[in-house]
């Protein structure tokens, strides 16, 4: 049975910043992709198990990043692995490395097993003789993080859900509210500050022509909290994230050199 899974890839135009920067959003994409393929091994992907009327979810994604940027170019390897399977989760944990073995991010998604007709969670009992839990490698105990109420107001913004921003669900894809939370940061902040850690906590689907609310909660230096509200007020999605003072950074004309 394979208890790590590992994928390469190359960062492409899409998934970069204007400083040629990989974004939040492509570490996010490309766990979820790792993870995805890895469940495809294991027969457990979204395509095997909706014979059984059964749909992963994720409800839950925490990521820290070590200062080691990855630019438009790098190639980097995701690894995956289960660290605790429990009768309604699966603790996936992964990492990414840049060539070397330097490590760029970790950190880990907790999925759920939904019954398509019923609406409701499944357990993972059927699933979980299939899969093998590594608790040796777990990242952060899997606390349930408590993001920080109150903070001032700074920002909001609006956006309607439209056909790109849809999964083959038929909802909004779960990258699609770290981007929006992302539209918030202008050029500026961005090329002025590096993200160190976010965690997203997924609370309601949304669905085509929805108007979702994202407003920004600014807390302690560098500390800011997204609340992402679908049009009756109710929060869809929250979104907290820590960012430190960039250090010294390759000139981006040397990085588009290595195309």
């Amino acid at each position: 049975m394979i208890e790590q899974y590992s994928h390469q890839y190359s960062i492409t135009a899409a998934d970069m910043d204007t400083g040629y920067r990989m974004t939040p959003s492509a570490v996010l994409l490309y766990y979820q992709d790792c993870w995805a393929r890895y469940m495809g091994c294991l027969h457990l992907a979204a395509f095997d198990i909706v014979k059984k009327n059964l749909m992963w979810v994720i409800s839950e994604f925490n990521a820290w990043t070590t200062g080691e940027t990855a630019y438009w170019g790098d190639d980097i390897e995701v690894t995956v692995w289960n660290s605790e399977i429990s009768a309604l989760r699966v603790y996936a944990e992964f990492r990414i490395t840049k060539t070397g073995g330097r490590e760029v991010a970790h950190g880990y998604g907790v999925w759920t097993l939904l019954d398509t007709v019923a609406r409701r969670l499944a357990p993972n009992t059927p699933l979980a003789p299939m899969m093998t839990a590594l608790p040796q490698f777990t990242t952060d105990g899997h606390k349930k993080h408590r993001f920080p109420t109150g903070g001032t107001l700074e920002q909001q913004i609006e956006h309607r859900v439209n056909p790109i921003n849809l999964d083959f669900n038929g909802h909004v894809n779960n990258r699609t509210y770290l981007s929006i939370a992302m539209q918030t940061a202008n050029e500026q902040f961005m090329n002025a500050f590096a993200i160190r850690s976010f965690a997203i906590h997924w609370l309601h689907e949304t669905f085509l022509n929805d108007i979702l609310t994202c407003s920004v909660y600014a807390f302690e230096s560098g500390v800011y909290v997204h609340s992402i509200a679908n049009r009756e007020g109710k929060a869809v999605a929250e979104i907290y994230s820590e960012w430190v003072p960039r250090g010294a950074e390759p000139d981006v004309a040397d990085i588009a050199c290595r195309i």
